[in-house]
């Protein structure tokens, strides 16, 4: 791994802000300038570790964004976005930084989401991941629909027997947390998140702000259809990993998958727009 940028805080002797931003990145300059763009307006404190998950293209990002300190580091060769996360991870848990807040290349913080991230993991310090809601936008820009997820403790429990409960890029994760269950896995390519949010529900509380405070831009043509049906093997990976044989929503969460895999991915980005919208 090769490191292109200025140290963070803790190598220098500077001031270190409660969150750092973790983007990952592959071969898409124009999403992460547009992403750190937006990032630059923020006056709230935060530092930015993009890690470059081996693109060929010589992938670029500036030392100073805004008021905000970033950190680019290179991966040697394409690892798959979990070996990515973790390597700005590691950065991170180095620097002392008590929280991640994650980002994807492309996806926006809308106004005041890392201040009330923040303000509700120092009130509720058992919560060890909080996402928001999520307005869904196209590759154009164009309103799709919006994600509401469940905000209750118990809900969001169950339905992670069929899906997850938070959208991976709205997350703000509690580093003494992560520490604690271990960083993201490498069994389940895909569904890497929905891993992570399964574990951590084990062991700590996780939650979702109702309201939103991200835009998530869903792929209709590109990646995020070519990866469906992966990352549903990959998610069916997940429930038999830890199923719960007593749990009735254990058997139809994984019924629900199987189901999915049959469904085209258009059908169900139609749906969406008429039932979320």
């Amino acid at each position: 791994m090769m490191d292109d940028t200025a140290p963070l805080p803790a190598d220098t002797g500077a001031a270190r802000p409660d969150i750092c931003v973790l983007i990952p990145v592959f071969r898409d300059q124009q999403g992460l300038t547009e992403t750190l763009r937006i990032l630059e307006a923020e006056t709230f404190p935060f530092d930015i570790v993009v890690v470059d998950d081996g693109s060929p293209e010589v992938i670029t990002a500036p030392e100073q964004v805004g008021n905000h300190r970033l950190k680019l580091l290179r991966l040697d060769r394409n690892r798959g976005i979990e070996h990515a996360l973790n390597a700005g991870i590691e950065a991170i848990f180095e620097a002392g930084y008590r929280y991640i807040s994650r980002l994807d290349c492309g996806d926006i913080p809308l106004e005041g989401r890392f201040e009330k991230q923040l303000a509700f993991m120092e009130e509720n310090p058992d919560v060890g991941i909080l996402g928001t809601w999520a307005r869904c936008v196209n590759d154009d820009g164009e309103y799709l629909f919006t994600l509401r997820f469940p905000t209750d403790f118990q809900a969001m429990k169950r339905r992670q027997r069929y899906v997850p409960a938070m959208l991976h890029p709205t997350i703000m994760i509690r580093s003494a947390a992560l520490k604690d269950i271990g960083v993201y896995s490498d069994s389940f390519r895909t569904a890497e998140d929905y891993d992570l949010f399964v574990r951590m529900a084990r062991k700590h509380r996780i939650a979702n702000l109702p309201e939103v405070l991200t835009q998530y831009i869903v792929s209709e043509t590109g990646t995020t259809a070519a990866k469906r049906k992966r990352n549903l093997v990959s998610r069916l990976g997940v429930q038999r990993a830890y199923f719960g044989w007593a749990d009735p929503h254990a058997y139809l969460g994984v019924a629900r998958t199987l189901a999915f895999m049959a469904i085209p991915f258009d059908w169900m980005t139609a749906v969406k727009k008429k039932v979320w919208k």
